[in-house]
């Protein structure tokens, strides 16, 4: 293959940045593209040229408004590279808002543009598929009732897999409960997440301490910096799945970590807390009967959701207490070892990257 051909991929949060990054090491083990991108730490990692963090930018202290600005001025250094490297084809990784421009720019170009990890139409804003279908030329869905849906909209898709499964260990199926209860705490990936959450995290983990001395508590988190955590909780690296798979229990927001721990069979407690505007919208324009992903495939609330008022400590400590009673918490894991099975089998990067690379 000619080595002056070209692959441009956009990945703009962290778990977006690891899909790409991993789909570009499938890439690169059958084909010599040179790999142009912009995302975050991974991609920088694996790119052969590296234009710009966006993944990181709410660490750079912009202003939403100072953010829009920074975003429009990569979209023109995008465009640049685009046109002078003659790009061959175009990857997006979720992140939509940022890159359905990327897809309409390179679709005026006539760079064939491929959408991995397609956004949750699903759950909100249906109306986006409409433009996926006008500006992309495969989708690659990673949950298994999205295919129908993006191809009722005549947009061309494959469900290769869940890439969780190719990220997330298998986990024993007789793994027993720790002889003190371990209780894993995720406050979340973004600053403004964790800003509300780890207060009422750690209000929770106060509560669960009176009732019981004897219960550990592990914090897994990806930035360590500035968090002012008691000694009694222990800090792990949010990244580290043999160390995230031995709690017997996790206390974490909606979204890949809830599904992460599902792949684990770690039963958990789902909170999640807005600013009250963002999640008065958030009701306009929300479809779904629950947030966590377990139970949206399921058709069922296995896994306890705590939203915006019921996210309180009181509220959390007890339905942790709940979870922990023998009956109720075999139940809830037994459950969980089977749902692995509804994503997939593994190698999801290597066949997406195969479709992708043998698409004319």
């Amino acid at each position: 293959m000619n080595k002056d051909k070209s692959i441009f991929i956009s990945a703009g949060d962290i778990s977006g940045d690891i899909h790409a990054a991993n789909l570009i090491k499938a890439i690169k083990k059958n084909s010599v593209y040179k790999i142009y991108a912009i995302g975050g730490n991974q991609l920088k990692a694996i790119a052969d040229e590296f234009i710009e963090d966006i993944v990181n930018i709410n660490g750079f202290g912009f202003l939403p408004i100072k953010q829009i600005f920074y975003l429009k001025n990569i979209f023109k250094i995008v465009k640049n590279c685009l046109i002078n490297n003659k790009t061959d084809k175009v990857i997006l990784v979720d992140y939509y808002g940022f890159n359905i421009h990327l897809a309409k720019l390179a679709n005026s170009l006539n760079i064939p543009v491929y959408y991995f990890v397609t956004p949750q139409v699903w759950a909100s804003r249906k109306y986006r598929i409409k433009n996926i279908a006008k500006y992309v030329k495969i989708a690659f869905p990673i949950l298994p009732f999205e295919k129908q849906m993006y191809e009722q909209e005549n947009v061309k898709c494959f469900f290769e897999g869940n890439p969780l499964i190719d990220n997330v260990p298998d986990v024993l199926k007789n793994k027993e409960k720790n002889k003190n209860t371990v209780i894993g705490l995720f406050a979340g990936s973004r600053k403004s997440t964790i800003k509300r959450h780890l207060p009422i995290i750690l209000d929770t983990v106060k509560i669960l301490k009176k009732q019981n001395n004897n219960m550990k508590f592990v914090l897994f988190t990806l930035d360590k910096n500035e968090l002012n955590i008691p000694d009694y909780i222990e800090i792990k690296d949010g990244n580290n799945f043999e160390e995230r798979s031995k709690p017997d229990i996790a206390l974490c927001p909606s979204g890949t970590v809830s599904l992460e721990n599902a792949l684990l069979g770690i039963p958990m407690i789902v909170m999640y807390k807005l600013s009250w505007i963002n999640y008065l919208i958030a009701r306009l324009i929300v479809k779904v009967k629950y947030i966590t992903l377990v139970n949206i495939l399921l058709n069922k609330e296995l896994i306890p959701e705590c939203i915006q008022h019921k996210a309180t400590s009181k509220i959390l400590s007890h339905e942790i207490i709940n979870m922990l009673e023998e009956k109720k918490y075999n139940s809830v894991r037994n459950e969980l070892l089977k749902f692995r099975e509804q994503l997939g089998p593994s190698g999801v990067y290597e066949r997406v990257a195969k479709r992708i690379l043998e698409d004319k």
